[in-house]
């Protein structure tokens, strides 16, 4: 009897060791707390999303459609066999049920900020339970993720998590030149949001006509109603959409090697309003105001109220001293620089709308260790730098780098001078690993990744800074594959045929 038990317990651990390992899947950004469950869920006859509220419908429509796309499961309300994907807003009697009933509640309820997200799976469901809408979208992002196929079989690798962002703002500058095509921005922006970020920067170079200063932009180029849909797209994506127009240096609404400017190269009337080479605004002429205040109305109406503005503000180089007259500089530059900066910072604060600079014109060219790494920076004799002492605290200083691989100590400066500051890397996987893991370190305002010119080049670079941005600190980006982890994503976002997902902002259903 004893040889005949020991005989079956040895061959039921060699079957066990027989079968494959579950293999947990692979989510970006990976969950923050999340145990894995043998119990996979089968997806059977499509979804049933199950939502009261107009916020809970409105992003269980966003998570019908890319189901439907990415998996080609279809929306199954009503359908017997159906997975039921349940979304509660923590603060309803529904989400204060489902949160009761939770092995994770208080696991949940301990977890920081208001982006946070509960996902369990049970009996033919999936619940998500968060503070807000946007948490409701970053729980459905990694529920996208836990779907695998076999064969004609679809099934939710069964899972209970709890998970929240790191840095507590994370957004993506997006530039609209001429020879931008718009359905390259829209996968740009569906991106961002598949890796959690919650804010976009647009910034058009001459690419967005204007009806009050037609000659700020190219005759041939994007109206405010092409537009318009990308902004609803990040809206239907729970991100903050803001505007961005250079208000001093970029004067000319180009690039510094394009050799071109927008406005003088076709009408030289307007050359009052900028320095003698044109690249700066002439801050000594009150007629810009102008056309600043003009333009900053219509992209206010076209964002629609936006919380924040950048307002650019870098490389002027004519005062860096490459122009000599004081013509637009004043007899006193410092002084002209301050009036210009409470101008403008004056009219976004009596509409209760917080602005982003760049950071370069205020940090002293010359100084030992935060000088020399940009390209313009604050010299003799208009000391820009010393302008600091003169703005409002609220300032978000965009304080970018596109090459530091090592701490750098810029942003910290900023901080310790009491802006808030947000990391900007561009391109360099190392340089926007770095900025973002000091920007955790720093416990800053967020990051602001860039793209530029080189906006698919820079795809990759958006899903690692995101991941790291989503991740606690001291998280090992190299765990993650570049191939199935960051290339995968670009892959299922084909630049033909992208989702229209601002459509989901319509009436509930």
């Amino acid at each position: 009897m004893k040889r005949a038990f020991l005989y079956s317990v040895l061959a039921s651990f060699l079957i066990l060791a027989a079968q494959p390992a579950l293999a947990a899947p692979l989510i970006t950004p990976p969950p923050r707390h999340v145990e894995w469950t043998p119990a996979a869920v089968p997806v059977g006859r499509g979804i049933a999303i199950s939502a009261t509220s107009p916020e809970e419908r409105q992003i269980g429509r966003v998570l019908e459609q890319e189901f439907r796309r990415l998996h080609g499961i279809a929306g199954a309300k009503g359908t017997k066999g159906a997975l039921e994907v349940v979304l509660a807003l923590a603060g309803s009697p529904r989400g204060k049920a489902q949160l009761e009933a939770s092995a994770q509640a208080a696991r949940y309820k301990a977890a920081p900020g208001d982006e946070k997200y509960l996902l369990e799976t049970g009996a033919n469901r999936v619940v998500i339970v968060a503070e807000t809408p946007r948490g409701l979208l970053y729980g459905g992002m990694t529920l996208l993720q836990m779907v695998t196929k076999t064969g004609s079989l679809s099934e939710v690798a069964g899972a209970s998590m709890v998970d929240y962002p790191q840095l507590g703002f994370r957004s993506l500058h997006i530039c609209i030149f001429p020879n931008t095509e718009l359905e390259g921005v829209r996968q740009a922006i569906l991106l961002a949001a598949r890796y959690k970020y919650n804010a976009i920067v647009l910034e058009p170079w001459a690419s967005l006509k204007s009806a009050s200063h037609p000659e700020t932009a190219y005759e041939h180029t994007y109206t405010p109603e092409q537009i318009r849909p990308l902004i609803h797209l990040g809206k239907a994506l729970q991100m903050e959409m803001i505007p961005m127009l250079n208000s001093w240096g970029h004067a000319s609404g180009m690039r510094g090697n394009s050799a071109q400017h927008v406005v003088l190269d076709r009408f030289p009337q307007f050359k009052p309003l900028y320095e003698e080479d044109g690249w700066s605004f002439c801050l000594t002429n009150p007629a810009i105001y102008g056309q600043l205040f003009d333009r900053y109305g219509e992209l206010l109406a076209l964002f629609e109220n936006p919380k924040y503005f950048h307002l650019g503000l870098d490389e002027a180089w004519g005062h860096r001293g490459l122009m000599e007259s004081n013509l637009c500089r004043g007899e006193n530059p410092r002084a002209t620089l301050t009036a210009h900066l409470k101008k403008i910072v004056g009219y976004f604060s009596e509409r209760n709308i917080q602005v982003f600079m760049w950071h370069d014109m205020f940090i002293q060219r010359d100084h030992p260790t935060l000088g020399r790494l940009s390209p313009a920076n604050s010299i003799p004799p208009f000391n820009s730098h010393l302008v600091l002492e003169e703005l409002p605290k609220n300032v978000i200083m965009a304080a970018w780098n596109y090459s530091a691989t090592t701490e750098w100590p810029v942003m910290q400066y900023f901080q310790e001078k009491g802006f808030p500051v947000v990391a900007c890397p561009w391109k360099v996987r190392k340089n926007a690993v770095q900025m973002v893991d000091t920007s955790k370190k720093l416990g800053i305002m967020g990051m602001m990744q860039t793209t530029w010119d080189s906006l698919d080049v820079t795809l990759p670079t958006v899903g690692e800074a995101g991941v790291v941005a989503w991740s606690e600190p001291g998280f090992n980006i190299d765990a993650i594959p570049y191939d199935g982890g960051f290339l995968n994503p670009i892959r299922q976002l084909p630049i033909t045929s992208l989702p229209k997902l601002e459509n989901t902002l319509g009436p509930g259903r």
